[in-house]
Protein backbone atom coordinates (compact mmCIF):
# COMPACT_ATOMS: atom_id res chain seq x y z
CA UNK A 1 0.00 0.00 0.00
CA UNK A 2 1.33 3.14 -0.64
CA UNK A 3 1.89 5.92 1.89
CA UNK A 4 -0.77 8.25 0.47
CA UNK A 5 -3.98 8.44 -1.02
CA UNK A 6 -6.31 10.59 -2.32
CA UNK A 7 -9.15 12.07 0.38
CA UNK A 8 -11.57 14.50 -0.46
CA UNK A 9 -9.94 15.70 -3.53
CA UNK A 10 -6.83 16.19 -1.44
CA UNK A 11 -3.10 14.45 -1.21
CA UNK A 12 -3.41 12.49 2.46
CA UNK A 13 -1.63 9.96 4.26
CA UNK A 14 -3.29 6.53 3.99
CA UNK A 15 -5.13 5.75 6.85
CA UNK A 16 -7.32 2.74 6.38
CA UNK A 17 -6.19 -1.14 6.37
CA UNK A 18 -7.55 -3.39 4.27
CA UNK A 19 -7.39 -6.89 6.14
CA UNK A 20 -8.81 -10.20 4.59
CA UNK A 21 -9.20 -11.59 7.84
CA UNK A 22 -9.58 -10.83 11.63
CA UNK A 23 -6.56 -10.92 13.85
CA UNK A 24 -5.73 -14.46 15.71
CA UNK A 25 -6.89 -14.38 18.68
CA UNK A 26 -8.42 -11.51 18.41
CA UNK A 27 -12.14 -10.47 19.14
CA UNK A 28 -11.78 -7.43 16.89
CA UNK A 29 -9.02 -5.07 14.95
CA UNK A 30 -6.96 -3.33 17.39
CA UNK A 31 -7.09 -0.01 15.27
CA UNK A 32 -9.97 2.35 13.89
CA UNK A 33 -9.81 2.66 10.10
CA UNK A 34 -9.79 -1.31 9.64
CA UNK A 35 -12.03 -2.70 7.51
CA UNK A 36 -12.70 -6.16 6.75
CA UNK A 37 -14.50 -8.23 3.91
CA UNK A 38 -18.35 -8.14 4.21
CA UNK A 39 -19.29 -11.85 5.60
CA UNK A 40 -16.78 -11.28 8.46
CA UNK A 41 -18.48 -7.61 9.33
CA UNK A 42 -21.83 -9.42 9.08
CA UNK A 43 -20.70 -12.51 11.28
CA UNK A 44 -19.57 -10.21 13.98
CA UNK A 45 -22.21 -7.81 13.77
CA UNK A 46 -24.96 -10.65 13.83
CA UNK A 47 -23.39 -11.61 17.45
CA UNK A 48 -23.14 -7.64 18.17
CA UNK A 49 -19.21 -7.90 18.44
CA UNK A 50 -18.61 -5.17 15.77
CA UNK A 51 -15.81 -2.59 16.84
CA UNK A 52 -17.18 1.05 16.30
CA UNK A 53 -13.85 1.89 13.79
CA UNK A 54 -14.13 -1.31 11.86
CA UNK A 55 -15.06 -0.77 8.04
CA UNK A 56 -16.06 -3.16 5.69
CA UNK A 57 -14.39 -4.04 2.69
CA UNK A 58 -16.28 -4.83 -0.93
CA UNK A 59 -16.45 -6.92 -3.88
CA UNK A 60 -18.02 -6.18 -7.05
CA UNK A 61 -20.09 -9.48 -6.62
CA UNK A 62 -21.07 -8.70 -2.87
CA UNK A 63 -25.02 -7.97 -2.38
CA UNK A 64 -25.37 -5.23 -0.50
CA UNK A 65 -29.21 -5.54 0.70
CA UNK A 66 -27.74 -6.68 3.66
CA UNK A 67 -25.81 -3.37 4.54
CA UNK A 68 -28.44 -1.13 4.04
CA UNK A 69 -29.97 -1.33 7.99
CA UNK A 70 -26.65 -1.34 9.67
CA UNK A 71 -24.92 1.56 7.46
CA UNK A 72 -25.05 4.06 10.24
CA UNK A 73 -22.75 1.61 12.16
CA UNK A 74 -20.34 1.39 9.18
CA UNK A 75 -17.28 4.26 9.59
CA UNK A 76 -16.24 3.51 6.02
CA UNK A 77 -17.13 1.38 3.03
CA UNK A 78 -14.01 0.14 1.05
CA UNK A 79 -14.54 -1.08 -2.30
CA UNK A 80 -12.05 -3.19 -4.81
CA UNK A 81 -11.62 -2.78 -7.67
CA UNK A 82 -9.56 -5.84 -9.43
CA UNK A 83 -8.95 -4.29 -12.68
CA UNK A 84 -10.09 -1.34 -14.07
CA UNK A 85 -12.29 -2.46 -16.36
CA UNK A 86 -14.63 -3.51 -13.66
CA UNK A 87 -17.33 -1.61 -13.41
CA UNK A 88 -19.43 -3.00 -10.85
CA UNK A 89 -18.11 -1.05 -7.87
CA UNK A 90 -19.81 1.95 -9.50
CA UNK A 91 -23.07 0.77 -9.39
CA UNK A 92 -22.11 -0.09 -5.20
CA UNK A 93 -21.01 3.46 -4.48
CA UNK A 94 -23.93 5.12 -6.33
CA UNK A 95 -26.03 2.98 -4.51
CA UNK A 96 -24.67 3.46 -0.92
CA UNK A 97 -24.59 7.15 -1.29
CA UNK A 98 -27.48 8.64 -3.75
CA UNK A 99 -30.13 5.57 -2.73
CA UNK A 100 -29.27 4.97 0.41
CA UNK A 101 -27.62 8.18 1.69
CA UNK A 102 -24.49 6.27 3.35
CA UNK A 103 -22.30 9.80 4.88
CA UNK A 104 -19.15 7.77 5.39
CA UNK A 105 -15.94 7.73 3.56
CA UNK A 106 -16.51 5.33 0.36
CA UNK A 107 -12.71 4.23 -0.38
CA UNK A 108 -11.51 2.73 -3.98
CA UNK A 109 -8.78 0.13 -4.12
CA UNK A 110 -6.76 -1.68 -6.42
CA UNK A 111 -6.49 -1.54 -9.87
CA UNK A 112 -7.29 1.96 -9.30
CA UNK A 113 -6.29 4.68 -12.84
CA UNK A 114 -6.18 8.70 -12.64
CA UNK A 115 -8.43 8.75 -15.57
CA UNK A 116 -11.55 6.86 -13.32
CA UNK A 117 -11.47 8.81 -10.38
CA UNK A 118 -13.44 11.77 -11.71
CA UNK A 119 -15.95 9.19 -12.46
CA UNK A 120 -16.03 7.38 -9.26
CA UNK A 121 -16.76 10.52 -7.48
CA UNK A 122 -19.49 11.60 -9.35
CA UNK A 123 -20.57 8.11 -8.28
CA UNK A 124 -19.94 9.00 -4.62
CA UNK A 125 -16.39 7.97 -3.71
CA UNK A 126 -13.95 10.54 -1.79
CA UNK A 127 -11.98 8.13 -0.89
CA UNK A 128 -8.81 5.93 -3.59
CA UNK A 129 -5.87 4.23 -3.10
CA UNK A 130 -4.07 4.75 -6.60
CA UNK A 131 -2.39 1.98 -7.94
CA UNK A 132 1.13 1.54 -7.28
CA UNK A 133 2.46 3.04 -10.65
CA UNK A 134 0.05 6.28 -10.66
CA UNK A 135 1.54 8.70 -9.22
CA UNK A 136 -1.08 10.85 -6.22
CA UNK A 137 -0.14 13.95 -7.27
CA UNK A 138 -0.63 13.77 -10.71
CA UNK A 139 -3.66 12.57 -10.33
CA UNK A 140 -5.56 14.85 -8.61
CA UNK A 141 -5.16 17.19 -11.87
CA UNK A 142 -7.56 14.95 -12.92
CA UNK A 143 -10.40 16.50 -10.87
CA UNK A 144 -9.85 19.62 -12.52
CA UNK A 145 -10.28 18.41 -16.66
CA UNK A 146 -13.57 19.40 -16.43
CA UNK A 147 -15.68 22.12 -15.35
CA UNK A 148 -18.86 21.08 -16.36
CA UNK A 149 -20.89 17.62 -17.06
CA UNK A 150 -23.93 16.45 -19.47
CA UNK A 151 -25.24 13.96 -17.18
CA UNK A 152 -27.21 14.29 -14.55
CA UNK A 153 -26.32 14.53 -10.79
Amino acid sequence: MAPDMILNGKRAPAIFQLLEDWPAGADSPSDENVAVPLALWLARHDKGNTPDGTGVNLEGDDDLAALKPVLGHIPFIALHLPKFTDGRIFSHASRLRRLWDYQGTILVHGDVLRDQLVYLSRCGVNGFYMREDQDVEASLAAFSLFAEFYQYD
